[in-house]
């Protein structure tokens, strides 16, 4: 026996139906929770802000996250012949998320060992970074941790422990400062040894001419790899008095100066 014709156009009717209640539903669900979560992100904001003005110290602990806001790339390395790569930072994998990934370390490249063997690849990675971290501009992250500290807490009561190497806390005018990975806004010569050290931070103007890589993976303005004897292999350093070998604090902790 046939079916009726109406048989089929009623049963797509009720499939169509039933889709759309379920988007329906599903939309009803996603705003409910977006409700939810709206709520439960102001409970802890208001949650955070009481403890904020009820405490009489604050450390605040940042991270990559913080850099990555200002525009700051992963870490890149430039060998001696200019070719360009990702740097590993202990055992983190490559950009492709490959845990097998060879790149090389960035605990490696910014060893003295890189600096005694391989300067021209040290200083081409090193003064990169400090190239693009002086080119990067803070956040609004780093004006309203700043506020925090100004507003709300007594001097010598703030305080921040940070992972990252750019300096950026300094440069916003934070105060006690604990860079655990030390800086790249301060250096020293390794050869011959000195005591001083240059803060670049009282040069913003300041780049590395020899660190910016070119178009085609190579070192600007280089045709070959420089050598060790080359002056163009080591940064001048600021303010004068020729080439030397320089080298990253390993950890610094900024103290600010007594006044009055």
């Amino acid at each position: 026996m046939a079916a009726e014709p109406w048989a089929g156009a009623h049963a797509s009717a009720a499939a169509a139906s039933s889709v759309a209640l379920e988007a329906a539903e599903l939309t009803a669900l996603a705003e409910a929770d977006s409700t939810l979560l709206d709520g439960l992100r102001e409970d802890r904001c208001e949650s955070a802000a009481r403890l904020l003005l009820q405490a009489d110290f604050m450390l605040c602990a940042t991270g990559a996250g913080m850099s990555v806001g200002c525009g700051m790339s992963t870490y890149r390395t430039y060998s001696s012949t200019g070719e360009e790569s990702a740097a590993r930072v202990g055992g983190s994998s490559g950009d492709d998320g490959d845990s097998d990934y060879a790149g090389p370390l960035y605990e490696a490249l910014a060893s003295a060992e890189t600096l005694r063997l391989d300067p021209a690849s040290f200083h081409a990675f090193m003064c990169s970074f400090f190239n693009d971290a002086q080119e990067a501009r803070r956040t609004a992250g780093y004006r309203t941790l700043r506020a925090w500290q100004d507003c709300l807490f007594s001097s010598g009561h703030a305080f921040t422990f940070t992972s990252n190497v750019d300096g950026m806390h300094l440069r916003e005018g934070f105060a006690w400062v604990f860079e655990c990975h030390g800086s790249k806004m301060r250096w020293q010569c390794s050869k011959p040894c000195r005591d001083e050290v240059w803060d670049l931070l009282l040069y913003p103007s300041f780049r590395f001419p020899s660190a910016r890589p070119a178009k085609r993976r190579r070192l600007q303005e280089q045709d070959e790899a420089p050598s060790a004897g080359n002056s163009d292999a080591a940064p001048e350093r600021p303010g004068g008095g020729g080439h030397g070998r320089l080298r990253k604090r390993s950890v610094m902790m900024n103290v600010p100066r007594p006044t009055g």
